[in-house]
């Protein structure tokens, strides 16, 4: 489904009612969408969850605010997930994932006293707790609650790599998504922001990146928003020749420096619309203990400084968009056509004022409009680890 803004329009009132409507996100309206008048709280119809797969595909980035008054229930989050692809579980959810991967025993969630959310509820008992569900292994809680609290020294975090998340595997993720319970709303830096910026540590990024690639790699957002680049845009923006010379390039991934890995394309295509995207040529990414991407006949050297020049162009400020997140929202992003960056912040609080608590679920595999979704054990097996699906009471209409 390919529709035009004024079709994306018209579909949404259709399918939702008068009150729906969007308005762009982004000063070039290429990037982001925020879209009012649905509630997700409610199950899709298979039309309705296309249109939002559509949403998704042509704007790389939709949010919708206001989402159940205090009634959204995580479980909402992971239905509205099985739409995009199969949930994945995270591996901090478990007590003993590394002996399942090593010894295949059974899985175990980690205690009620050792989860995430049950940290985060001692930081401010009487202030914030964690929604209903928080505990499902598919939901990774991103917060700065955890060993906060009002007698804690504050801390502060730089920025992260850009990245998009999980890709060191063969079929990498294609959609995250974030619930925002909680964001920081104090402005009590010298600069006027919610945190100064953080110099990076040395080593952080490789010594001899361009000076422009630096740059850009460090304008973060200071306010607790999510920087996210556009790179189907900064690929369709490209000279012709240049296109038809990265179309077909491959790239070797792997988790550590000694795997042989495999080889992708690094253009990624869309399979519903035939849109082009760089996906993720980000060197340094990976972080410190998974290998660099390696452009399949070039050496490590060569291959930093070609993907150099593409990170450099991707996170040109014409592409670059700060997504800012508000209590209520749920925002849905396409890992194949976007990367994004985790904003520098405070890591430990005094107060619920500087509290960022947000939810989020990645997925894998292809859209469903219908639920609940029909993958094959062997595709579970295969692609989701450990192997998830969520319970059928989430995902019931």
């Amino acid at each position: 489904m390919h529709l035009t803004t004024a079709e994306i329009e018209e579909s949404l009132r259709r399918l939702f009612g008068e009150s729906a409507s969007t308005v762009a996100l982004s000063s070039n309206d290429r990037l982001g969408r925020r879209i009012f008048g649905v509630d997700l709280t409610q199950p899709l119809t298979p039309e309705q969850a296309e249109l939002m797969v559509s949403l998704l595909d042509r704007y790389k980035l939709i949010s919708f605010p206001n989402q159940g008054e205090g009634q959204f229930r995580i479980r909402h989050l992971e239905r509205l997930a099985n739409h995009f692809g199969a949930p994945i579980p995270h591996p901090k959810n478990y007590a003993n994932y590394a002996d399942y991967k090593k010894k295949k025993v059974p899985l175990a969630l980690l205690p009620v006293e050792q989860q995430t959310s049950t940290k985060c509820d001692q930081a401010f008992p009487n202030a914030l707790q964690c929604r209903e569900d928080a505990s499902s292994p598919a939901v990774y809680i991103v917060t700065n609650l955890v060993g906060s609290g009002p007698d804690k020294q504050e801390a502060v975090v730089g920025g992260l790599h850009w990245h998009t998340d999980i890709e060191f595997e063969p079929t990498p993720l294609s959609t995250s998504m974030f619930y925002v319970q909680a964001a920081p709303s104090t402005r009590n830096s010298a600069g006027g922001q919610w945190v100064d910026h953080v110099p990076r540590e040395a080593g952080f990024y490789h010594p001899d990146s361009p000076a422009d690639l630096t740059e850009r790699r460090n304008a973060l957002p200071l306010n607790g928003e999510t920087a996210y680049a556009d790179t189907a845009s900064a690929y369709a923006d490209l000279p012709d020749d240049q296109k038809r010379e990265l179309d077909v390039i491959s790239v070797r991934r792997r988790l550590r420096k000694g795997d042989p890995g495999w080889l992708i394309p690094l253009v990624y295509v869309n399979p519903r619309t035939g849109e082009k995207s760089l996906h993720s040529p980000i060197w340094a990414s990976r972080g410190k203990n998974i290998a660099p991407v390696e452009v399949d006949g070039l050496s490590d050297d060569e291959s930093r400084r070609f993907l150099d020049q593409l990170e450099a162009h991707i996170l040109k400020p014409q592409y670059r968009y700060d997504h800012v997140h508000a209590a209520g929202d749920v925002t849905i992003w396409s890992n194949f056509a976007t990367v994004h960056n985790a904003p520098p912040a405070k890591s430990v609080i005094n107060t619920p004022e500087d509290a960022r608590l947000m939810y989020r679920i990645s997925c894998k595999g292809e859209p469903s409009y219908r639920l609940p979704r029909h993958d094959t054990d062997a595709w579970i097996e295969a692609n989701i680890l450990p192997p998830y699906r969520s319970p059928a009471e989430y995902v019931a209409s």
